[in-house]
Order: C-alpha cells, then structure tokens, then sequence
C-alpha cells in the first residue's frame, strides 16, 4: 500500500466537485451519486449531447476537451475526480498520460489539492494482464506515479474488470487483490467513500467485487 503523511483535507460536508470524464461509465456514475446525495458537480464533457443528459441530472457542464481546454471545469471546486480513458483501442498516451500529468500539475500549481484517479488494476504488473493492455498499463503507471510525485492530497483507485451491472455494495480492496470483476457503480461509490475519508490520502488501492460493504472496506485500507 503506497502511504504519505499529508494534511487533513478539510473538505466541506457538501461541495462541489470537478468530474473529468463525466460522460464515460464510471463517470456517470460519480456525477449521479455526488448528486444524489447533494453535491455540487460540475462535468466536463466533449459533446452537447453528452451535456444535455448530465444537465438533465442536475450537473454543472462544462464544454472542454483533456487534451485541450478544460481548465474552467475547476472554477469553484473543493475536489477533482479523474474518471477519464481513452482505452486500450484509444489515444490512451494523450488521454490516460500526457492529459492526467497535466491535471496533476496545473492542481499543484493553484487549484483545488485533492484528486481522486480512477486508474486500472494492474498498472503495477503490467506482465501479469492480458496482452492487449500492456500499452495502456504501462502508460498509467507513469501517470499514476506523476500523481504520487505531485503533492497533491491524492487517491488512486485501481478496479478490475468493469461492468454495467447494478452495484452490490460489497467490495474486495487491497494492493494488490486477486483478479475479478466490479460494477461501475460499485467503482464510483468507492471514490465517494475514498472523497469522504482523509485517511484514503495518499493511498493506492485495487478493488474488486466482494463481501465487504463499500464504506467499510475504503475506511479500513
């Protein structure tokens, strides 16, 4: 498990929240649960489309682009999450790499401090993961590692296999945890509890489907 002594983060009970990849899987589903449970999200998203549905749930959107503008995104925020990838099949180097770097960066130069990545199981063992993914892993670990290095009051949570399947609400969580799948919904409420408790800071983690209850499980890495 990867530790750092940082300071409290003292986030306010309700906030608001920057969503970088508001639009993909699992980022939908951190922008429904941060709202549902009245927090303040703003989203960036590429298309109009994209933002009408987000807007629809209540969000913030804002039209941007990782790999180009999207600093207004931050206007306001106490927190980021990076729920963003371009995947395997994707312009994963631009996207899972140079764009989170310059996230990192640009928070640690004057922006909100705390960042939540959702980043992949495996980035540690690149060898270890199907073939088609050793490009991708190799480059969120240096992304990964640029985040460690940054100063930032940061979280990595690294899921296994993603589903769209409803979430169970029960997780395994470790560094590393056996192979599995997990439920988008399951991955997004994990970044909220992670969100919620400063002592996720400076953690890495991978989580899977378990047996223990979300909030259980992120409080006792």
């Amino acid at each position: 498990m990867t530790t750092t002594n940082t300071e409290s983060t003292g986030l306010p009970s309700s906030r608001t929240v920057a969503v970088l990849g508001a639009a993909g899987g699992v980022g939908r589903q951190v922008v429904h649960q941060l709202l549902q449970r009245g927090d303040t999200v703003r989203a960036l998203v590429r298309r109009e489309e994209q933002a009408d549905a987000l807007d629809a749930l209540g969000a913030v959107t804002v039209l941007g682009d990782l790999t180009g503008d999207w600093e207004r995104v931050l206007e306001g925020a106490d927190a980021v999450v990076w729920a963003a990838g371009a995947g395997a099949g994707g312009q994963f180097a631009q996207v899972d790499g140079e764009a989170l770097k310059r996230v990192a960066d640009r928070l640690a130069q004057g922006g909100p401090t705390r960042l939540i990545v959702v980043s992949s199981m495996g980035v540690d063992r690149p060898e270890q993961m199907p073939p088609f993914l050793t490009a991708v892993l190799k480059v969120k670990a240096q992304s990964d590692a640029h985040v460690q290095a940054s100063g930032l009051a940061y979280t990595i949570v690294r899921p296994g296999g993603l589903t769209n399947d409803a979430g169970t609400g029960q997780v395994t969580v470790g560094l590393p945890v056996a192979g599995g799948m997990v439920p988008r919904e399951d991955v997004a409420a994990a970044v909220l509890a992670a969100l919620d408790d400063d002592g996720t800071v400076g953690r890495v983690f991978e989580m899977v489907s378990g047996e223990t209850p979300v909030t259980q499980a992120v409080s006792g890495l």
